[in-house]
C-alpha cells in the first residue's frame, strides 16, 4: 500500500510500515511452526523495486520527524527483502 500522508496504525506504527512489512511478519512468524510441519512448503514474500533506494531508519522507524511517502514506502519495501533474506538464511537446515 502507498499512502498520501503519514498515519498510523492502531498500535502507533507508521501505517505503511504496518500494513506492508510488519502484517507480513507476524502472519509468516504465527505460521512457520505450521509450515514446516506441512513440508514441503513456501513462503513468498512480494517486495517492489523500491527497497533499492530504502533505508531502514532504526532511530525513527516511524518517520515521525522526517516523513516522506517514498521513504516510508521504500523504508517497508527494504524491510520485507531483509526479512525474506535472514527468515531464508534460518531456514536453511530445515528439512522441508
Amino acid at each position: 500500500v502507498v499512502l498520501l500522508g503519514r498515519h498510523e496504525t492502531v498500535d502507533g506504527y507508521e501505517l505503511q510500515f504496518g500494513v506492508n512489512h510488519l502484517g507480513h511478519f507476524l502472519l509468516t512468524t504465527r505460521l512457520l511452526d505450521l509450515l514446516i510441519a506441512s513440508a514441503p512448503a513456501r513462503i513468498i514474500n512480494v517486495a517492489s523495486g523500491a527497497h533499492k533506494v530504502g533505508q531502514i531508519h532504526f532511530a525513527d522507524v516511524n518517520l515521525t520527524k522526517n516523513y516522506a511517502v517514498w521513504r516510508a514506502y521504500a523504508q517497508s519495501k527494504l524491510a520485507n527483502v531483509l526479512f525474506t533474506y535472514e527468515l531464508a538464511d534460518r531456514l536453511a537446515g530445515c528439512e522441508w
